[in-house]
């Protein structure tokens, strides 16, 4: 089984947040995946890291 995203691959961030509970849209680089929840940290633009479901991630 593989992941659908890379460590360290460019993607947009279209969801919402995990943490912060708000609507984000822009580019991110992937931190890591939780293989338990499925989830994926983020390294936003802006320098928050995110965590999101798979579903809202998508590759440029």
């Amino acid at each position: 089984m593989f992941n659908k995203f890379k460590i360290n691959e460019i993607i947009i961030c279209n969801g919402i947040g995990k943490c912060s509970e708000k609507y984000i849209h822009e580019l991110g680089v992937i931190v890591e995946k939780d293989s338990y929840f499925k989830d994926y940290c983020v390294l936003l633009e802006n320098g928050a890291e995110e965590w999101f479901d798979e579903k809202d991630l998508e590759k440029i």
